[in-house]
């Protein structure tokens, strides 16, 4: 039951499930104890048993999670993805030999099998209730018509348009999306405010964090990563994904500075080839580590950091691990991120030309040392609470709809759409009491 009326919820994500865990993964897991969810991954090419189907598994509770997956040898996985990449890029573009999987978008050759084996297995599995479209890129706006939804929901957690090698369609994609969602939500203020005025139920949900899943870096017998754990001190870490988004320059400079310290990098290298990375002895890339492993790796961390470069892809993220970071009640020094400064500004260190003499200044305090635990009731940057609100907003937009199958549409105008979900100031403000309380 979802708030007393029973519906199903498609999610339709340009990441994977089973990849990094993101917002998505975070609120659909939430959602899934009161929703039965369908999950539509991108379609991807793996390198495996060579063959080509649409693979369903269960991997969470009343969750689903529907692939299309091609799999072929390493030289056709190569080959395939040269291919790819060679339409997209116009470029040549090295793929690193570790990579054994890469995401096809929504308008590979494999799209319209896609659609269709979704849409039969959406068939087979919905009930008899409404049925909520929730999706994460404006690309999936064909399963609009394709599903025939009760209720869209659209939310906005990257600035998509401005990522690297994204086709240009996108941005009609989005005006598209935007004229028939019935709910949007955002992930941040700057993704927000640029589109309050184009949708008449747009909702600011910055993201939340786990918190006593990364708190799990303060106990006392969680073991180091043998990967981390005879580094030279201080670690000034990092996790999440590598691509054109993070300062490669800085990272070689601050590297440079300082090669007595180390500096960590913990993700998956995306869309940027891998010889860009600068190779200091000091500066170590772990690739990928499970969601399950972070808090260990956050533990060896003497100062978290947010290296991002001030570019287009940057403009408008509202990085979640700012709240993971400070979960594990670390010190963080960041690049001028405009939502950073927003949100967290008060508790987090910014720096770009001077970013070593900033590392060092949060890196005095005592090894070891822990901010105060949070004060209670400041459960406004939990992903719980916020799930529980988009859930409350989804319910009550369901009930004015009615009963029956009507086709997505635009809410007349914001009156009529009932109660509003928080505005990002009182967001913004429990954020950062609740960032204050965890740094002390």
């Amino acid at each position: 039951m979802m708030d007393g009326l029973q519906a199903d919820l498609v999610c339709v994500s340009h990441l994977w499930w089973d990849w990094v865990w993101q917002r998505p993964q975070q609120l659909m897991s939430r959602l899934a104890p009161h929703s039965r969810i369908f999950w539509v991954d991108e379609p991807r090419l793996e390198i495996g048993p060579p063959g080509e189907g649409f693979e369903v598994g269960e991997p969470w509770p009343n969750l689903r999670v529907g692939r299309l997956v091609a799999r072929g040898d390493a030289p056709t996985f190569r080959r395939r993805l040269n291919a790819m990449l060679d339409e997209t890029i116009a470029r040549a573009f090295l793929v690193s030999e570790q990579i054994r999987e890469a995401g096809l978008g929504f308008d590979s050759p494999l799209q319209a099998r896609l659609e269709r084996e979704a849409r039969a297995a959406v068939a087979a599995w919905r009930g008899d209730g409404p049925l909520v479209l929730w999706l994460y890129t404006p690309a999936a706006v064909p399963f609009l018509d394709l599903l025939g939804p009760d209720l869209v929901v659209y939310d906005v957690m990257d600035e998509l348009r401005a990522f690297k090698y994204v086709p240009p369609r996108l941005v009609q994609q989005e005006q598209e999306l935007l004229a028939r969602a019935d709910l949007v939500f955002t992930g941040g203020p700057s993704l927000h405010a640029a589109r309050r005025d184009r949708h008449p139920d747009i909702h600011l949900f910055p993201s939340g964090v786990d918190r006593a899943h990364f708190a799990r870096a303060l106990e006392p017998d969680l073991p180091l990563p043998p990967a981390v754990r005879d580094l030279p001190r201080p670690i000034i870490g990092y996790f999440g994904v590598i691509d054109e988004r993070l300062d490669l320059d800085l990272l070689a400079r601050v590297a440079a500075a300082r090669p007595t310290w180390s500096w960590v990098l913990i993700g998956p290298v995306l869309k940027i080839e891998e010889r860009a990375l600068p190779r200091l002895p000091n500066l170590h890339y772990l690739g990928k580590r499970d969601y399950a492993e972070l808090p260990a790796y956050l533990k060896a961390f003497d100062v978290a950091m947010l290296p991002f470069a001030r570019n287009e892809a940057t403009r408008s993220i509202s990085p979640t691990k700012t709240l993971e970071y400070l979960a594990a009640h670390k010190p963080i020094v960041s690049t001028p991120i405009r939502d950073v400064i927003a949100l967290y500004g008060e508790v987090v260190r910014v720096a770009e030309s001077a970013f070593v003499a900033a590392v060092e200044a949060p890196g005095r305090r005592a090894a070891g040392a822990r901010a105060a635990p949070a004060p209670g009731g400041r459960a406004a940057a939990r992903m719980g609470p916020i799930a529980g609100e988009m859930r409350a907003l989804i319910a009550d937009r369901l009930a004015r709809k009615g009963p029956g199958r009507a086709p997505p549409n635009r809410p007349p105008n914001a009156a009529e759409n009932g109660p509003a979900a928080p505005d990002w100031p009182r967001t913004w403000a429990l954020n950062l009491a609740l960032a204050k309380g965890w740094r002390g």
